[in-house]
């Protein structure tokens, strides 16, 4: 097969050769004529411009270097009779950007595209063998370095820690000359959203995590940590992408709590803030919770103020019995650092006369709250739905908590024993001691939702 069936067949972008056919083979001229030699040239001329289209198509995509920059051009052969072919030996110049009145001689090797590899491959001679053009161009980038330190040391022209060759290289005409460098810029150098988005698809973020699922009364699921929301096979996990390197962890850490809506029920709140650390919590930005028909008990005994919690004084089954004041003071101390963009509730299962009072509690628990947000089993719901009758009604301290007392004094476990057991004037006598809590209404004016 001849050299242009050569160039002209192989896949990628096509190259046209035009050559001079005829059902009647002309009348070749005399060896050695003007004419004859013309010809010569004029061939010589298409395959060298048909091999620097090539080798465009290569530099344009390719395995490339991540460091080195430069161009390198196909020197034109006086020789008539040397081609330029895919797989055959040719004479190039290589020249470095920041140092481009210094040249180097190489030889180069382009291969057409493989099947399952739509690239076309160049090696470059190195000594007796051949190397990669990447590992070949990585090489020079060292070289360069390690020349411009002998600059810095012994204060030299950069020529003249070259050897006379490189440095008297015959230069390729323009026209013969292709840009190289990285096809791709270096991950940390591109636009920081565009990194987010990498990391994103990367770890395979759904933009909610729920880090413990437990078993509640009405809604049993099972004790497992995973994504609330099915995610796609992830090449990488998050603890993996924050071991990357240093920066990364600097950005995307603070990032995932900012931007991540985190879903907790019954447990796992207090877990989650306290190995969080503190400057991670406040980046939380946040947070659902679901506690299904329990919220407004569980509530009381962890994120109530400490009035409402010392009157009704709800039991929890804890050993010894202290840990509960414990767990309620960490809980809260950690609440409060948090100045959350929106809370959210999920009112599957929620009672509505509890509604008003679970807001409230929540509201209050943690440093500030800008929104809170309805839905009910992940589903948004709007203002005139049923459960949020009532909300904007202004209710005092007092007025809740008499209603707790009347719907829940018979029914164990929702308050302590001597509570149960004392009338509502009772409980009306204990208030007064703390007037100015129980008739307060907090400042409160209604629910701002986003």
């Amino acid at each position: 097969m001849s050299g242009h069936d050569k160039l002209a067949g192989v896949p990628g972008k096509p190259v046209s050769i035009s050559v001079y056919t005829s059902t009647t083979k002309p009348l070749e001229p005399p060896p050695g004529s003007a004419q004859q030699i013309f010809t010569k040239s004029l061939i010589h001329e298409q395959y060298l411009r048909a091999f620097v289209k090539l080798l465009t198509c290569w530099a344009s995509n390719h395995d490339s270097s991540a460091q080195f920059h430069g161009k390198i051009g196909v020197l034109a052969s006086p020789n008539t009779n040397e081609t330029y072919e895919l797989g055959k030996s040719v004479n190039c110049v290589l020249k470095h950007t920041d140092y481009p009145k210094v040249r180097k001689h190489i030889v180069v090797r382009l291969f057409p595209p493989r099947e399952e590899c739509r690239k076309y491959a160049l090696v470059v001679r190195s000594g007796s063998g051949w190397m990669s053009a990447r590992d070949f161009f990585n090489k020079e980038h060292c070289l360069m370095l390690r020349a411009e330190a002998r600059i810095s040391t012994a204060t030299k022209p950069y020529g003249k820690t070259i050897s006379r060759r490189e440095e008297l290289a015959r230069e390729a005409e323009p026209r013969n000359t292709v840009s190289i460098g990285p096809v791709f810029h270096q991950f940390l150098k591109l636009p920081q959203e565009i990194q987010d988005i990498i990391w994103v698809t990367a770890a395979g973020l759904t933009g909610m995590f729920r880090p413990c699922r437990h078993r509640t009364s009405d809604v049993p699921v099972p004790h497992i940590h995973e994504n609330f929301y099915p995610r796609p096979n992830s090449p990488i996990t998050i603890s993996t992408m924050l071991r990357v390197c240093k920066s990364v962890n600097a950005h995307m850490a603070p990032w995932i709590y900012r931007t991540t809506r985190f879903q907790f029920e019954l447990t796992g709140f207090t877990n989650f803030l306290w190995i969080s650390g503190p400057v991670n919590r406040t980046n939380l930005r946040r947070v659902t919770f679901k506690f299904s028909s329990l919220a407004l008990l569980h509530c009381l005994r962890w994120l109530s103020p400490d009035p409402v919690f010392m009157l009704f004084d709800p039991p929890a089954f804890t050993s010894p019995h202290g840990l509960q004041y414990f767990w309620r003071c960490q809980i809260q101390d950690l609440a409060r650092e948090l100045n959350l963009h929106t809370l959210t509730l999920d009112l599957q299962g929620v009672e509505p006369d509890h509604v008003h009072m679970v807001v409230r509690i929540l509201r209050r628990a943690f440093g500030s709250v800008k929104y809170v947000r309805f839905v009910e089993d992940g589903k948004d719901i709007c203002e005139g739905h049923w459960q949020l009758q009532g909300l904007r009604e202004r209710k005092s301290w007092r007025t809740m908590c008499r209603e707790w007392f009347e719907a829940h004094r018979a029914n164990g476990g929702y308050m302590s024993d001597e509570r149960r057991w004392k009338s509502l004037e009772e409980l009306d006598k204990d208030m007064d001691a703390k007037r100015d809590f129980f008739d307060s209404f907090d400042d409160w004016q209604g629910v701002q939702t986003p």
